[in-house]
């Protein structure tokens, strides 16, 4: 009998021990699914990240070099008795990217240019059959780019051309070339034998394939054919101008043999719309989880052995321990069980951290780079053009202050931001009237509001009671909701602020009958930098914290504030504030 019980015995805990290791590498095989599938898609989000810098960075620059030809060419002050030669010589210094620059008269001769020795004087577009673009330009009154074209050295080349106008009479034209290869040592993005860049141009025809192994101009998706299955979405995704990741799968004989992920991003340049993506196989996110794999196999192993010497151990006192280790074993399991939940808990906490330091990151870079920029290349001009037309000089300065006063904004809703998260927001209370915050409020938006012929009704009633408020704080809070209802409605949009008492609380609310936003939306929409539109091409601009700021002075004031909206009917904010006793 006691044999018979023993072997019972020991057969229930060997299927507790299988069970508790079958139990450990399921969880150990699930968990290195999510680790590769979070990887992938950090590592296409990183690359895609990449991507958009080196796009929006080429095309900022073509554009800034146009418009340093556009600024002479648009001189009230008509041809200069030199033909423009010093003032191509500055902006051939200046833009550093030019291989020539040249005048050409009304007639089709060049006349002048820099360098001399690139500069074929006394040339005629007319008499070689190369006036089609001096022409074009000559009639639209348009900039105009051209396709990259072989030069005589061999290399290609892309061709501006820039009209010159005197009074509105068609003076020439400038011409300046920018050498592939000039604008790729600028902008070199590493390349090996399996990861690389490629630039196609609006119908998907190659202009630069880092791998060096297609011909130039050939159609991107026909060089693997039907060998590439996924591919020629991706490509109609490039043509079309849109952003995002992609993946595709390379066949042979209708097999799998390679996995391909491409991050890519529009350029526009004038006339010239091109997409610049990055491809590298798949097993670059396996390399780069090596290392995890390698730590999740030594955690199972030791857990393994573990699990091995604790059973050797346990089989020797199994007879007088085998109620002990029922319990033990539902101990230890509820134990792994809770683990993994801490550890599922721990994954998600860390994608959203992830996720908001994505969003930082983006949305900082975009709205302190972008003002810079434009900083850096109104003084640049203003430095190296001394006999400057004062009209663009006061206008060269008025960006330079616009774009301080919107860093400033900026700086200002990051220490608000920072205040209200650790509690230091201080607040000046007094008794405020709600219709001198909103006069205040209007008059400061009054030339945005004038912009878009928005139609502004408030009605408060005449016996409605003062609030007990921080005043600089209640205009602040006016001027974000205000500004968001103009952003986000059309021209000649209505806006309406209505207020009312409940008991102790004076409740105001802004209504707009803008875009709207989805539920959603509607449910992130107070979260630190959360935008509806997220991406840098997004067509309103601003930090994504102007709610988060809002909502933080209404709660720290002892009020509430919420919103309701549906798409294309509008949105309203509604919030409380104390009234005055």
């Amino acid at each position: 009998m006691w044999n018979r019980k023993s072997k019972w015995n020991l057969i229930l805990f060997a299927a507790v021990v299988l069970l508790l290791i079958s139990s450990i590498f399921f969880l150990w095989m699930k968990t290195n699914i999510e680790v590769r599938s979070v990887v992938e898609e950090q590592y296409q989000n990183q690359q895609l990240l990449l991507t958009r810098h080196v796009a929006s960075s080429i095309e900022q620059t073509l554009n800034e070099r146009v418009s340093l030809l556009e600024v002479i060419a648009k001189k009230d002050s008509g041809v200069p008795d030199d033909n423009f030669e010093s003032d191509l010589r500055s902006v051939y210094d200046i833009a550093g990217l030019f291989y020539v620059v040249e005048y050409v008269a009304e007639n089709g001769t060049i006349v002048s240019g820099y360098p001399e020795e690139s500069v074929p004087i006394g040339f005629n577009l007319f008499e070689h059959g190369q006036s089609r673009a001096f022409e074009y330009v000559n009639e639209t009154g348009e900039v105009y780019i051209t396709d990259p074209l072989k030069l005589m050295e061999g290399n290609y080349g892309s061709f501006i051309w820039v009209p010159v106008y005197e009074e509105n009479v068609f003076r020439g034209a400038f011409i300046a070339i920018i050498k592939e290869t000039d604008l790729k040592d600028r902008y070199v993005v590493e390349s090996n034998s399996s990861s690389y860049a490629y630039l196609i141009d609006e119908r998907g025809r190659i202009l630069y394939e880092g791998n060096q192994e297609y011909e130039r101009g050939a159609l991107y998706a026909d060089v693997f054919g039907s060998d590439a299955s996924g591919l020629q979405e991706i490509i109609a995704d490039q043509v079309n101008g849109f952003e995002g990741n992609g993946k595709y799968f390379l066949l042979e004989n209708g097999t799998i043999y390679e996995e391909r992920l491409v991050s890519y991003y529009p350029i526009q340049w004038y006339n010239q719309k091109w997409s610049l993506a990055l491809t590298s196989p798949s097993s670059e996110v396996d390399r780069l989880i090596v290392s995890v794999y390698l730590k999740l196999f030594i955690v199972a192993m030791v857990s393994v052995i573990f699990i091995i010497f604790v059973s050797s151990f346990l089989v020797i006192i199994l007879y007088n321990w085998s109620k002990s280790l029922e319990k033990e074993v539902g101990v230890k399991t509820q134990e792994l069980k809770e683990s993994n939940e801490s550890l599922r808990s721990a994954n998600t906490k860390l994608k959203e951290l992830d996720r908001l330091k994505t969003e930082f990151l983006s949305v900082v870079s975009h709205e302190l780079k972008t003002p810079l920029t434009a900083m850096r290349t109104s003084s640049e001009f203003l430095r190296e053009s001394d006999e400057c037309d004062i009209s663009i000089r006061r206008k060269m300065l008025d960006i330079i202050i616009r774009n301080i006063d919107r860093q400033s904004r900026m700086v200002d809703d990051l220490l608000d931001i920072s205040r209200i998260e650790s509690n230091r927001m201080k607040f000046h209370q007094e008794t405020m009237d709600i219709s001198k915050a909103i006069r205040c409020s209007l008059e400061m938006l009054s030339s945005n509001l004038k912009d878009k012929n928005m139609n502004v009704l408030v009605e408060l009633p005449d016996d409605l009671s003062s609030v007990y408020t921080d005043k600089d704080k209640l205009v602040q809070v006016f001027v974000n909701l205000l500004n968001n209802a103009v952003k986000f409605s059309k021209n000649n949009g209505n806006i309406r602020i209505y207020a009312q008492e409940d008991g102790d609380f004076v409740r105001i609310s802004v209504s707009d009958d803008g875009i709207g936003m989805s539920s959603d939306e509607l449910d992130k929409i107070f979260d630190k930098f959360y935008q509806i539109d997220s991406t840098s091409t997004r067509k309103v601009g601003g930090s994504g914290l102007g709610l988060s700021i809002v909502k933080g002075i209404i709660e720290g004031q002892g009020g509430t504030i919420s919103a309701t909206s549906e798409p294309g009917n509008g949105s309203t904010f509604v919030f409380t504030l104390k009234k005055s006793m």
